[in-house]
């Protein structure tokens, strides 16, 4: 009996440890899938030190009223985008309960949908935040006050529709092309 115990402790605690590392291998494969886009943001809140250094920011989805955006983590009505990664042409709300006959007549190349588990909770679709290292902080503050730049933030929308945004950058407002990029 000893002989068995000896093979069969090591055993118990070493399968939990390899599930572990395998949930967390696909968790972290996943969050690097999905296409990246870029949206305008609007409105934006400097860093709260008591957060760490976030920014703050709205977004400013083409083409869609902020009050038509769901907000709602049981609704089934999530944003199609519509256009050629990484540039957006418009967003359309949309039933993703009906997603294959709704998606495929707007011709959604993407769907994004509130997050539950985001810390921004059922207001991902309309606000969000991203950390800035300390030394970027003032001069990403100085040109999110500037209003001759347009602040946009790159955003990866994953395969489940969840938003992550990655980057800031910014353009001049009359540049609807991106021409004269400034990224931080």
């Amino acid at each position: 009996m000893n002989q068995y115990r000896r093979f069969f402790l090591p055993v118990a605690l070493i399968v939990p440890l390899i599930g572990l590392g395998l949930i967390w291998l696909l968790t972290e494969r996943e969050s690097y899938q999905g296409t990246e886009w870029e949206v305008p943001i609007a409105g934006y809140d400097p860093r709260d030190l008591l957060r760490g250094h976030y920014v703050q920011f709205r977004y400013d989805w083409p083409a869609v009223v902020e009050n038509d955006i769901p907000t709602w983590s049981g609704s089934t009505l999530g944003l199609c985008i519509i256009g050629t990664s990484p540039r957006i042409e418009k967003v359309e709300v949309h039933d993703s309960s009906r997603a294959i006959e709704s998606a495929a007549a707007l011709d959604c190349a993407a769907t994004a949908k509130v997050n539950p588990w985001s810390e921004e909770g059922d207001d991902g679709l309309v606000r969000d935040r991203i950390y800035v290292a300390q030394q970027a902080a003032r001069d990403l503050e100085k040109k999110l006050a500037n209003r001759e730049l347009q602040g946009m933030v790159r955003i990866r929308i994953n395969n489940s529709g969840f938003i992550t945004p990655l980057s800031l950058s910014f353009r001049p407002r009359s540049d609807g092309d991106g021409v004269g990029e400034v990224n931080q």
